[in-house]
């Protein structure tokens, strides 16, 4: 289900989504992830790690100086922290096909143990040591937004920038549809269908893609235009009119509130005057326009563009 809105923090994360969060240092890595685990675990969620560069403990250990005692959740099973060997690697390589399974049937356990979902983070790091099927990486990212797209998982697979070469990292983004850079979250226009890049031009698909963004680009500055142009249009509106009839700036602020069909006490209230001074902006303004009462006045201000 595509969203409203973008997303703008890691806690707006919905099952489904398939995010990448590109790092430079442990204080971003941990700004992402922490909060990621945290709420997994307080929504109810069965929570699955997988660690590589850092340990259990180490894990355990940023959840604790989070204010979370994860002890008991893991003793009761809904945080599991596996090792690369015993998740990506359980048969002596790395193969799509087999980590997508697992994934699967972790979801399907995770629903009958009655969690709401399961929630996954992978540091990613392993496939930089030459391990038997690592070159499959950007195959399996790719194939396993299959899996998520509609589902009831999620997961954050975490690459660190100072070790992955720039060529690796522009793939991995082509395979998320949702990134994080350093603590940001973008929703990612260089995301491409497995369709597309699985396809038989995967060049030409990520070609179209930039050339799409391109043009929406453009969309979206010529969109931006029109509303400056008409924001300043109004804007000068209000000032050759303010201008016109020697209007200040407090008189414009009552008149927009008699538009409004204020009263003069709820002027007096909203503006934080008294009454009688509030009576004393309506007549002047009603003798500067040449208005027989305030509700004339209020309704040429708003034909003449004064209050746009």
């Amino acid at each position: 289900m595509a969203r409203s809105r973008p997303l703008r923090t890691i806690a707006e994360l919905e099952r489904g989504d398939h995010v990448c969060c590109l790092y430079e240092t442990e204080e971003e890595r941990r700004a992402v992830v922490t909060p990621f685990l945290r709420q997994g675990l307080e929504r109810g969620e069965k929570v699955l790690y997988i660690v590589d560069t850092h340990t259990a403990e180490d894990i355990l250990n940023h959840l604790r100086d989070d204010g979370l005692d994860a002890e008991p959740l893991l003793a009761r099973g809904q945080l599991a922290i596996l090792t690369h060997d015993e998740a990506y690697m359980r048969e002596g390589l790395f193969d799509p096909d087999d980590m997508i399974a697992l994934l699967r049937a972790e979801t399907d356990q995770a629903l009958v143990e009655g969690y709401s979902a399961l929630r996954i983070t992978g540091e990613m790091s392993w496939t930089l040591r030459g391990l038997l099927g690592s070159e499959r990486l950007i195959e399996y990212e790719t194939r396993v937004n299959e899996l998520f797209r509609g589902g009831s998982c999620l997961a954050i697979c975490q690459y660190d920038r100072r070790a992955f070469g720039p060529a690796m990292l522009l793939d991995v983004l082509c395979t998320h549809p949702i990134a994080v850079v350093g603590t940001e979250v973008y929703d990612n226009f260089y995301y491409l269908s497995p369709s597309n890049l699985l396809g038989h031009e995967p060049a030409e698909a990520r070609l179209g893609n930039w050339v799409e963004q391109l043009a929406e680009h453009r969309r979206a500055q010529d969109t931006l235009r029109g509303a400056e142009e008409e924001l300043e249009s109004r804007a000068e509106r209000r000032a050759q009119g303010a201008k016109r009839y020697g209007l200040t700036l407090r008189e414009l602020a009552v008149l927009r509130l008699v538009a409004d069909g204020k009263s003069d006490r709820d002027i007096a209230t909203v503006l934080s005057i008294s009454a009688l001074t509030a009576h004393k902006h309506l007549a002047n303004i009603r003798k500067k326009m040449g208005a027989a009462s305030r509700t004339e006045a209020g309704v040429r201000a708003l034909r003449e563009g004064l209050l746009d």
